[in-house]
């Protein structure tokens, strides 16, 4: 087969390391920055020069493939061959396996091996290692202690599955390459779905009207609405949850007839994690821990310690803990000079869940400038941490903080380069500060707090 890909964005790239390379004719964006260049070998054309290839197939991997697919259409390329991202499985057809300690077997198997057990699909955009992932991998296993048999879905793989493995959790790693069709079988041979985030919109549309029940659970930032879904689409099945009052406002502003309910992400306790910090160091250690993008703000961060004076950068000690994405490398590297006039910062790539809890019990300081963050979970990690927490107003987790008690909330750069400041000057104050914000922890994002939640939600919707 040989297909065409249009769009070399943040989808394109959540996908291109899962597709065989070797079907690609050519990659396609309207972008003239880009048109002339190369992606791992594959030429980057104009939509114009679609007329000197042989293809199959177009695959959209964008959040504007209405548009894309209408502009395909005007240069003539039949409205059969073209594909989404969301369809993808009808490009590829491959089978749903499960995978579990390094063992494979049939969904069906599956199934009658845990015919006396709720059984639950949850799906996430991919398995990787960023907020929304864990936090479902989190839910997954406390309907998991709750006696459920529960299969963790990503529509593309990531560097999670060496988490599930360690928690033997049940997974598939390629649901996005199966049918459509065969993707709906599947769902209805369990007893209810959740569906983790907005961006998987087209997959709630196509479950809509399903005999089972779905928890749509969102976390988004205003960036992701990109194109509105009719609410039309959405069926009576489907249940809208979102993880926090701040991520409800986004979405009630795109879909204001939509009811929808809270329902916060829980963080499993680490039995270390009220011990305090482990180390002695004379400098204050902050960190910013996140995927390397615009949206996360490591310039406001970078740009505040720069503009401190020398005798309280000296004080500080700064870890950047996360890894560049791909689509966001011009943002990183415009902030690289600014990396390199300051001794005090260190970079840190990707870490796993266990190497996190490690360098959370060696902070003073978590610091989460983000332009648009409804609730990032480093922030209720460093909680849990008894860690002090200073995070823009467009983080949010500014409904539990109170300035100065349990954490800090800014609102410009100048204000975080003041709190900088101020934690380096009053260090003996941060421990009961820290102490405050891991309650934040307790009473909203602890186990229980999802269980009872959870426990709700089945009682009232799932079939006994």
């Amino acid at each position: 087969m040989r297909i065409m890909i249009f769009g070399t964005g943040i989808i394109f790239f959540r996908f291109w390391p899962y597709l065989d390379k070797k079907q690609v004719v050519c990659l396609i964006d309207n972008n003239t920055n880009k048109i002339g260049k190369y992606i791992d070998g594959v030429k980057i054309v104009s939509p114009d020069e679609l007329m000197y290839y042989d293809y199959d197939a177009v695959l959209i991997l964008s959040l504007h493939y209405l548009e894309m697919k209408k502009q395909l259409a005007e240069l003539g390329v039949s409205e059969s061959i073209v594909y989404h991202y969301g369809e993808i499985g009808n490009l590829f057809r491959r089978e749903i396996t499960i995978c579990n300690g390094g063992q494979r077997s049939a969904l069906d198997i599956w199934i009658h091996g845990n015919c006396n057990n709720k059984k639950i699909l949850l799906l996430s955009h991919e398995l990787s290692r960023t907020g929304a992932s864990i936090a479902l991998m989190n839910m997954a296993r406390i309907l998991r202690k709750m006696g459920h048999s529960v299969i963790y879905a990503g529509v593309v793989g990531g560097t999670l599955i060496q988490e599930l493995e360690a928690d033997g959790l049940e997974y598939i790693c390629d649901w996005g390459f199966v049918s459509q069709e065969e993707q709906k079988e599947c769902i209805e041979k369990f007893d209810m779905a959740v569906i983790c985030s907005y961006g998987l919109k087209m997959y709630v549309q196509e479950y809509s009207g399903l005999c089972i029940p779905i928890l749509w659970w969102i976390h988004e930032a205003e960036e992701f609405y990109r194109g509105k879904m009719e609410t039309s689409g959405v069926g009576e099945n489907v249940h809208v949850y979102c993880g926090g009052k701040y991520a409800r406002e986004i979405f009630q502003a795109h879909y204001k007839a939509s009811d929808t309910k809270i329902l916060q992400y829980c963080i499993p306790e680490d039995e270390s994690a009220a011990a305090g910090r482990k180390g002695a160091s004379d400098r204050i250690c902050i960190a910013l821990i996140g995927t390397v993008c615009k949206r996360k703000a490591q310039d406001v961060l970078l740009r505040a310690v720069s503009s401190l004076s020398l005798e309280y950068q000296e004080r500080l000690e700064v870890l950047m803990v996360g890894s560049v994405l791909k689509a966001e490398q011009n943002y990183w590297d415009t902030q690289e000079s600014l990396v390199k006039g300051l001794e005090n910062v260190r970079m840190i790539g990707e870490v796993s869940q266990k190497e996190l809890a490690q360098i959370y019990q060696g902070l003073d300081v978590l610091v989460c400038p983000s332009r648009d963050d409804p609730m990032p979970i480093v922030v209720t990690q460093a909680m849990m941490y008894g860690k002090v927490c200073i995070i823009s107003e467009n983080v949010g987790q500014v409904e539990f903080i109170r300035q100065g008690e349990n954490g800090f909330i800014f609102h410009s750069q100048d204000e975080l380069t003041a709190l900088l400041k101020w934690v380096v000057d009053n260090k003996d104050k941060m421990a009961d500060i820290g102490k405050r914000a891991r309650q934040i922890y307790e009473q909203n994002f602890s186990d229980w707090v999802m269980e009872e939640k959870l426990r709700l939600f089945i009682e009232d919707n799932v079939q006994h």
